[in-house]
């Protein structure tokens, strides 16, 4: 694991490219009361070089407010939605990101529900009652005696015509 600034990761990220490293996956993590240092949000990157066969982690520091990092999206376009979904659901805005907008929530949304400190229960859940499910047909009632089937002594079902 390799941890690397918020204002050197688009020269590490050209200089991985350039070294044949793809981006693999791209998401962050809020440390908040998980260490007690700053910057409290890193965005963690995963790269696998196809050539050597080998793996790599880096975490970036997303320092500010809002916390910020250089989009690699001009370096890897794969990066693109990995970085709208960071951005939607942690709050973390890519610097020079061609289209940073939310893309799983509304684009009203209050707030970003990955943040430790974001409110458990902002979004009102309404119960419907459900119809009550008639059964009328044989077979279809927990009860053995309504549902008219038979059962052999270790309480399967028989269907007709097997061997008991």
């Amino acid at each position: 694991m390799e941890l690397v600034s918020g204002r050197e990761w688009h020269d590490r990220a050209r200089e991985l490219h350039d070294g044949n490293w793809q981006l693999v996956d791209l998401t962050a993590i809020d440390r908040l009361r998980l260490i007690e240092s700053d910057p409290r949000f890193e965005v963690v990157v995963q790269l696998v070089n196809h050539e050597t066969k080998e793996r790599m982690t880096l975490h970036v520091t997303a320092e500010g407010e809002p916390p910020t990092v250089a989009s690699v999206t001009p370096i890897w376009p794969g990066a693109n939605f990995f970085e709208r979904e960071v951005y939607d659901l942690m709050g973390i805005v890519f610097d020079g990101h061609p289209n940073l907008i939310r893309i799983m929530l509304p684009e009203d949304w209050e707030g970003h529900p990955l943040r430790k400190d974001y409110g458990v229960g902002k979004v009102p859940i309404d119960f419907v009652p459900q119809p009550l499910i008639q059964i009328d047909a044989p077979g279809q009632s927990p009860r053995n005696d309504e549902a008219a089937i038979r059962l052999d002594r270790l309480g399967q079902a028989v269907v007709e015509g097997d061997q008991p």
